[in-house]
């Protein structure tokens, strides 16, 4: 709880201290109702900026690709959804219990749980660098759930959540993400400088940017919750729709009962001291309930069949 406190203040103080400064140069702007917003706004675009560059840097520090056969079965399954191979980057990286994930338009895949590319010698060095420098690091629970997790993470439920992950890529998911960080930072500082400017009169001033900073600390740790539900959810289920669109009903099957397994196996494994965990997916991560996913995904599978 302590170094939760430590990194909010962290993550507070740089921005607060950008409105401070503005606002003391230029303290006529505070009394005209565009100030605030051309303040949130800056701050949005900079935090904007710094999470487009952060993509940027991360795709350009992921070097090892599928090779070979391997990179020949993914261009196959990018081909079996009516999408040109050349659009799609592919690489392989440890994505935190996440499976496989998509940044831009570049799709990770996770060697550590995938067994699709096990026989890739370019899958085999990032293993490599997980076993040596990232699973000494990382707790007992969570070894237990990468252990658990790759015995139900069958050939066809990965590749029924490759397609989900195109699915992604074609929804330009990761700039919608980067919009509502924009939109987030926008709201949060705005709120914040209109909560601080009402307590100008009649409050010292080291009141009145302390109860900012307040407002500022409670919305950015909701605002998220918020976009989870409103933003990443509808996301999911869309890529959900779209892998099922041109996946088999086996297939679907079969990402619908790991999903299922996945949940439980997160339910039997908490990690501990993370009061997070208790709270549903949807607002924690954005991800339907596992078991929820499991009930729709079977429905569509039937319907598919039955079509």
């Amino acid at each position: 709880m302590i170094n939760m406190i430590k990194q909010q203040i962290i993550g507070i103080a740089p921005l607060s201290i950008c409105a401070i400064s503005f606002f003391y140069f230029f303290p006529a702007m505070l009394d005209h109702f565009y100030g605030p917003i051309i303040v949130a706004l800056f701050l949005g675009w900079s935090i904007w900026r710094i999470h487009f560059n952060n993509h940027k840097t991360f795709q350009k520090a992921l070097l090892y690709a599928p090779t070979d056969t391997h990179k020949e079965k993914f261009e196959a399954l990018i081909r079996s959804c009516n999408i040109d191979p050349s659009i799609i980057n592919l690489r392989y990286a440890y994505t935190a219990e996440q499976t496989a994930m998509t940044v831009s338009n570049m799709i990770i895949i996770d060697p550590v749980m995938c067994s699709l590319c096990d026989e890739d010698s370019n899958s085999q060095i990032v293993k490599d660098v997980f076993t040596q420098h990232i699973e000494p690091k990382i707790t007992l629970t969570q070894k237990t759930r990468l252990s658990e997790y790759k015995k139900f993470l069958t050939p066809q439920a990965q590749c029924f959540i490759f397609k989900h992950e195109l699915g992604h890529v074609m929804d330009n998911y990761s700039a919608k993400k980067l919009g509502t960080v924009f939109l987030s930072v926008v709201i949060t500082t705005y709120a914040s400088i209109i909560a601080a400017k009402s307590l100008l009169i009649g409050y010292p001033v080291s009141i009145a940017i302390v109860a900012g900073m307040l407002v500022f600390a409670l919305l950015d740790n909701m605002l998220p919750f918020l976009s989870n539900v409103l933003f990443k959810m509808p996301a999911e289920k869309r890529a959900d729709y779209f892998a099922v669109k041109y996946s088999s009903a086996d297939d679907i099957r079969a990402a619908a009962d790991f999903f299922k397994k996945h949940q439980e196996i997160i339910n039997e494994n908490p990690e501990r001291g993370n009061f997070l965990t208790k709270l549903p997916s949807v607002l924690t991560s954005g991800h339907p309930d596992g078991k929820t996913r499991w009930a729709y995904l079977l429905k569509l599978a039937d319907q598919k069949k039955a079509a």
